[in-house]
């Protein structure tokens, strides 16, 4: 099993993704909308064509801010459309600048376009054209408000949806299957259109039409970027949110085809026409609306509580959203529990990195160290807390400076920084790294007599600062030596783990 085990993590560590007709504003149309209310780290794959892709979560949730002025993304040339299709895009809009673009792919004003704006003229509805026929929605969004805005084609029936509701259907043609040129997110192809006043998060285009079904399953939840069908995807989450992103001269396609968009007039620094915090996905309160990470839902919802949430990450459940127990209180919250050792009995080195994983506790046995590294919010620079015998207690908050694993099988992850020591109940801690209590180490999985263990040398006859161990402790030694004010703690009772 060990050497299993180390295969594996080699392995996913291998892997690193207007005329709007002719006429645009003469043209007639039938009416076909729903007023708004909303209210990972992984390892990189392999799409299904087998390119390789950019994980679509690299622990921030960004959008992206368009000023209105001279802000757009042009994006590589391309077909794009042929067929069926889908587009998506939660879209946050200011104003309602005549026929302002979320999209605008053709070769120039009236020709091939596709082009999803989020308002007909200056009304709110939102509009779809292709290659010279367009309808809007029934309903108008709202602004200064984040909404999700779905058009799909399936066929010749071609619908709106708004926060998954369907808002109008009409007939529509085909789009032509040619090269797209002059390929636009936030500008249009016809000169006088304003460009966009708007902020735009998970942007994706489908070569099918999503049911009503398929938009409301996914419509709160980040796309992995390996998705069946997916043409293009940005999730817009780079740089960092508000802060100086002037380095950043590309936006990234996270569906691993190549789509890289060129940003034109962006400042990118401050909270306008940059990277800023992104739509409200996954509040983690159902299957449905999984987060990705007790820190990324804390991130989203700052006003999260402590307790149970679900959490989806292609290299965890195989993609199937599994429950987490989470504190979002101490230190500004937004931690996963991945160990609760409450009793030394029926632990051995197999399950001590995977135990009980659907019933998260912090009461009883429980382990999902085996899905940590998919759960920090960087590969290194992440934190990680333990605490025993009550919670806030004799243990701390740690950083890892290195890209340290939860399942290094070596006693070498040594670079970490103790930001915080807990002594009893939240007061601060005088306790000091021991060869009879807590070590300056990264916890490794060892198969020795401390499975999860800060120990140089667990199978010696000193093996204290251990998590989880063999048979004859309360549940595991901790700290017999380097003891503050706060006392020694050699049989906490219950010891807890913790990632953000």
């Amino acid at each position: 099993m060990k050497y299993f085990l180390q295969l594996l993590i080699c392995i996913l560590f291998t892997l690193d993704a207007s005329a709007q007709g002719i006429n645009k504003h003469g043209q007639t149309n039938v009416s076909s909308g729903m007023v708004n209310q909303y209210g990972a780290i992984g390892q990189s794959g392999l799409t299904t064509n087998g390119r390789i892709f950019t994980p679509a979560n690299n622990g921030n949730l960004n959008a992206l801010d368009f000023d209105g002025g001279a802000n757009y993304v042009e994006v590589q040339p391309g077909v794009y459309f042929n067929s069926d299709f889908t587009i998506e895009c939660w879209v946050y809009p200011r104003s309602f600048g005549n026929w302002a673009r979320v999209i605008d792919f053709g070769n120039g004003a009236g020709a091939n376009n596709v082009l999803l704006a989020y308002t007909w003229g200056t009304t709110g509805n939102p509009a779809v054209h292709i290659d010279g026929q367009q309808f809007y929605a029934d309903n108008v969004l709202e602004l200064n408000t984040w909404s999700h805005l779905a058009v799909t084609l399936s066929g010749n029936t071609c619908t709106f949806y708004i926060n998954g509701i369907p808002s109008g259907s009409n007939n529509m043609p085909t789009p032509s299957d040619v090269m797209r040129n002059q390929c636009y997110i936030g500008k249009s192809n016809w000169n006088g259109d304003p460009n966009a006043d708007a902020r735009f998060d998970e942007l994706r285009i489908f070569n099918y039409g999503k049911t009503e079904a398929e938009i409301l399953a996914g419509m709160h939840l980040e796309a992995f970027g390996n998705e069946a069908g997916l043409v293009t995807y940005y999730n817009f989450n780079q740089g960092n949110a508000n802060s100086n992103n002037a380095g950043i001269s590309t936006l990234t396609d996270n569906s691993g085809n190549g789509h890289v968009g060129t940003l034109n007039g962006f400042v990118l620094d401050g909270n306008t026409s940059n990277f800023v915090q992104g739509a409200p996905l996954g509040d983690g309160l159902s299957p449905e609306t999984a987060g990705s990470s007790a820190f990324s839902i804390k991130q989203n919802f700052p006003a999260s509580t402590d307790g149970l949430y679900w959490i989806r990450n292609m290299n965890i459940n195989g993609g199937t959203p599994v429950q987490i127990y989470a504190d979002m209180t101490t230190d500004g919250g937004g931690w996963t529990l991945i160990t609760c050792n409450a009793d030394n009995a029926g632990w051995d080195y197999a399950n001590a990195i995977e135990l009980n994983t659907a019933t998260p506790s912090i009461n009883s046995n429980y382990s999902i160290i085996t899905w940590a590294d998919y759960l920090k919010k960087s590969a290194s620079g992440f934190q990680y807390m333990i605490e025993s015998n009550q919670r806030r207690s004799y243990g701390g908050i740690w950083t890892a400076n290195g890209a340290y694993s939860f399942v290094n099988n070596t006693n070498s992850q040594t670079d970490v920084t103790i930001n915080t020591k807990f002594g009893i109940d939240g007061s601060e801690g005088t306790w000091t790294y021991s060869d009879g209590g807590i070590e300056q180490r990264m916890p490794w999985y060892s198969d020795c007599s401390g499975y999860i263990t800060t120990s140089s040398d667990c199978g010696g006859g000193s093996w204290w600062g251990t998590l989880i161990s063999t048979g004859g402790w309360s549940p595991a030694p901790w700290i017999a030596g380097g003891c503050g004010d706060e006392g020694c703690m050699p049989h906490p009772g219950t010891i807890w783990y913790w990632v953000r």
